[in-house]
């Protein structure tokens, strides 16, 4: 009879499963709990959604920084040309990357700003 190694004993040891816990839940329900109040960018953030596609929740994030924290003539400007650029945007990949990139500043700013609130 050939006795099993430490290594082979070591692999069969496996840790307890634990439920994945959110940890920041006052953070997302900031962005998803928002009242139902009109605002001249309800419906709109086309551009954030062409750059990380509907299902993404950084969107929603660039949305609330548009919103509460963008400069007026941002806001602005976005609206009066976001649909027509997030159209364009929306096939073309590499254009995409970019606007993420540029966007994820933004985000962090809106992100780290709940998360001192809370």
């Amino acid at each position: 009879m050939v006795a099993k190694s430490n290594k082979s004993l070591k692999q069969t040891i496996r840790k307890a499963y634990q439920k994945p816990t959110l940890v920041k839940a006052a953070v997302l329900s900031a962005i998803t709990a928002e009242p139902a109040v009109s605002h001249p960018v309800d419906g709109g953030c086309w551009i954030a959604r062409a750059a990380f596609g509907e299902t993404d929740i950084r969107w929603m994030i660039f949305r609330a920084w548009l919103v509460d924290d963008a400069p007026a003539w941002f806001r602005r400007l976005y609206i009066r040309h976001g649909e027509a650029v997030g159209l364009w945007l929306a096939p073309r990949e590499g254009a995409r990357g970019i606007v993420r990139t540029l966007m994820m500043s933004a985000i962090k700013r809106k992100l780290r700003g709940w998360q001192t609130a809370s």
